[in-house]
């Protein structure tokens, strides 16, 4: 019994090692930098192994958004941080968490720049909840659910501060 449990194991990792393609480098002519002509490296990834393409641009949409009640201030999120609703967040279903969005109110133009750290919104048809300064920052207070327009930001915008825009 025991033999054939180790031969169960290792044909299934067999098969797995088997199955998972390997990441290739090959040489790249005319990429930025290469004055001498020889290539430089680049990385090919197996579009079935990674959620994006290197190199996306960013994904823009218009969504209807809300904003957090007064009452969540101060709970855990999802994320496991307490939420301030004087913080620039905001909630998503499925964008990982510390994903920036640029979210654009298109009746007034002001824009700001908000960090997931939450899931939902659990309504139909929404998928963004700002929190109440984002929300306050592009002028959705008074109508409380309204379309903005959402863009996801690249993954090198980490570093960027998460000021006020406009």
């Amino acid at each position: 019994m025991k033999r054939r449990n180790i031969i169960l194991i290792i044909t299934a990792l067999s098969l797995q090692i088997y199955c998972v393609p390997l990441i290739q480098a090959e040489p790249v002519v005319g990429l930025a930098g290469d004055s001498d002509g020889r290539g430089l490296e680049a990385v090919l990834l197996d579009s079935l192994q990674t959620h994006e393409p290197p190199g996306i641009t960013p994904v823009v949409d218009t969504v209807f958004a809300t904003y957090y009640s007064h009452r969540f201030h101060g709970r855990r999120t999802a994320s496991g941080v307490k939420f301030d609703r004087n913080a620039f967040t905001c909630a998503h279903k499925t964008l990982p968490f510390n994903t920036l969005i640029k979210v654009t109110n298109p009746q007034n133009n002001k824009s700001v720049i908000v960090r997931v750290t939450d899931r939902g919104p659990f309504k139909k048809n929404r998928k963004l909840d700002l929190s109440y300064s984002a929300a306050k920052e592009i002028g959705m207070l008074k109508k409380g659910v309204m379309q903005v327009i959402m863009e996801v930001l690249p993954p090198d915008t980490l570093g960027l501060n998460l000021a006020k825009q406009s």
